[in-house]
Protein backbone atom coordinates (compact mmCIF):
# COMPACT_ATOMS: atom_id res chain seq x y z
CA UNK A 1 0.00 0.00 0.00
CA UNK A 2 1.34 3.27 -0.78
CA UNK A 3 0.06 7.50 -1.02
CA UNK A 4 1.22 10.09 -3.20
CA UNK A 5 1.42 13.70 -2.30
CA UNK A 6 1.92 16.16 -5.21
CA UNK A 7 4.84 18.40 -4.26
CA UNK A 8 2.46 21.52 -4.75
CA UNK A 9 0.23 20.07 -1.66
CA UNK A 10 3.17 20.01 0.39
CA UNK A 11 4.79 22.98 -0.48
CA UNK A 12 2.12 24.95 0.42
CA UNK A 13 1.00 23.11 3.43
CA UNK A 14 4.40 22.00 4.53
CA UNK A 15 2.29 20.41 8.01
CA UNK A 16 -0.01 17.92 6.42
CA UNK A 17 -1.88 15.75 8.69
CA UNK A 18 -3.63 12.64 7.02
CA UNK A 19 -5.00 9.37 7.96
CA UNK A 20 -3.05 6.20 5.61
CA UNK A 21 -3.09 2.59 6.35
CA UNK A 22 -5.18 2.68 9.59
CA UNK A 23 -2.70 5.49 11.05
CA UNK A 24 -2.35 9.01 12.07
CA UNK A 25 0.12 10.91 9.94
CA UNK A 26 1.77 13.85 9.52
CA UNK A 27 3.37 14.44 6.34
CA UNK A 28 6.13 17.67 6.54
CA UNK A 29 8.32 19.78 4.07
CA UNK A 30 11.34 21.86 5.23
CA UNK A 31 11.02 24.66 2.08
CA UNK A 32 14.98 25.64 1.84
CA UNK A 33 16.08 22.01 1.05
CA UNK A 34 12.58 21.39 -0.43
CA UNK A 35 13.34 17.79 1.14
CA UNK A 36 10.06 16.22 3.37
CA UNK A 37 9.54 13.37 5.70
CA UNK A 38 6.34 11.50 7.23
CA UNK A 39 5.84 10.65 10.66
CA UNK A 40 3.42 8.75 13.37
CA UNK A 41 1.29 11.38 14.94
CA UNK A 42 1.10 9.42 17.92
CA UNK A 43 3.59 9.31 20.36
CA UNK A 44 2.79 6.73 23.37
CA UNK A 45 -0.88 7.53 24.55
CA UNK A 46 -2.04 10.25 22.43
CA UNK A 47 -2.04 11.79 19.25
CA UNK A 48 -0.32 14.99 18.34
CA UNK A 49 -2.06 17.85 16.08
CA UNK A 50 0.70 19.91 14.09
CA UNK A 51 0.74 23.33 13.07
CA UNK A 52 3.77 25.07 11.26
CA UNK A 53 6.01 27.38 13.02
CA UNK A 54 8.81 30.13 12.75
CA UNK A 55 12.22 28.70 11.63
CA UNK A 56 14.83 29.22 14.40
CA UNK A 57 18.93 29.26 13.08
CA UNK A 58 17.80 27.86 9.79
CA UNK A 59 15.73 24.72 10.72
CA UNK A 60 11.92 24.46 10.21
CA UNK A 61 9.38 23.65 13.16
CA UNK A 62 6.37 22.66 13.89
CA UNK A 63 4.54 22.85 17.06
CA UNK A 64 2.18 20.52 18.62
CA UNK A 65 -1.17 22.23 19.93
CA UNK A 66 -1.61 19.53 22.42
CA UNK A 67 1.71 20.65 24.87
CA UNK A 68 3.43 23.20 22.45
CA UNK A 69 6.88 21.43 22.56
CA UNK A 70 8.45 22.32 19.10
CA UNK A 71 9.48 19.57 16.37
CA UNK A 72 12.68 19.48 13.80
CA UNK A 73 9.96 18.84 10.40
CA UNK A 74 12.79 16.95 8.98
CA UNK A 75 13.83 14.85 12.21
CA UNK A 76 10.84 14.36 13.90
CA UNK A 77 12.42 15.19 17.32
CA UNK A 78 10.68 17.56 20.02
CA UNK A 79 13.80 20.34 20.58
CA UNK A 80 11.76 22.47 23.17
CA UNK A 81 8.80 22.26 25.42
CA UNK A 82 7.22 18.83 27.65
CA UNK A 83 8.20 16.74 25.12
CA UNK A 84 12.21 17.37 24.81
CA UNK A 85 13.89 14.92 23.33
CA UNK A 86 10.85 12.51 22.61
CA UNK A 87 11.12 11.21 18.54
CA UNK A 88 8.57 10.94 16.37
CA UNK A 89 8.13 7.30 14.52
CA UNK A 90 9.16 8.03 10.97
CA UNK A 91 7.91 6.56 7.71
CA UNK A 92 9.70 5.43 4.98
CA UNK A 93 9.14 8.35 2.33
CA UNK A 94 10.98 9.55 -1.21
CA UNK A 95 10.18 12.02 -3.93
CA UNK A 96 9.86 10.49 -7.05
CA UNK A 97 8.06 12.01 -10.75
CA UNK A 98 4.37 10.82 -11.07
CA UNK A 99 5.27 9.23 -14.01
CA UNK A 100 7.50 6.64 -12.31
CA UNK A 101 5.79 6.46 -9.10
CA UNK A 102 2.55 5.36 -10.72
CA UNK A 103 4.33 2.67 -13.00
CA UNK A 104 6.15 1.42 -9.45
CA UNK A 105 2.66 1.92 -7.15
CA UNK A 106 -0.39 1.84 -9.88
CA UNK A 107 -2.65 1.28 -6.67
CA UNK A 108 -1.48 4.17 -4.73
CA UNK A 109 -3.90 6.60 -2.92
CA UNK A 110 -3.36 10.34 -4.17
CA UNK A 111 -3.56 12.56 -1.51
CA UNK A 112 -6.20 15.91 -2.34
CA UNK A 113 -5.87 19.14 -0.30
CA UNK A 114 -9.79 18.01 0.81
CA UNK A 115 -8.96 15.36 1.91
CA UNK A 116 -6.88 16.55 5.12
Amino acid sequence: MAKAYPFSAIAERSVIHDHFAGSEVVVTFEPLSESGAAFQRRLEDRTLTFEPSAPRDGVALMRDVETGSLWQVLTGQAVEGPLFGERLERLPSHYSFWFAWSDFHPRSELYTSAAG
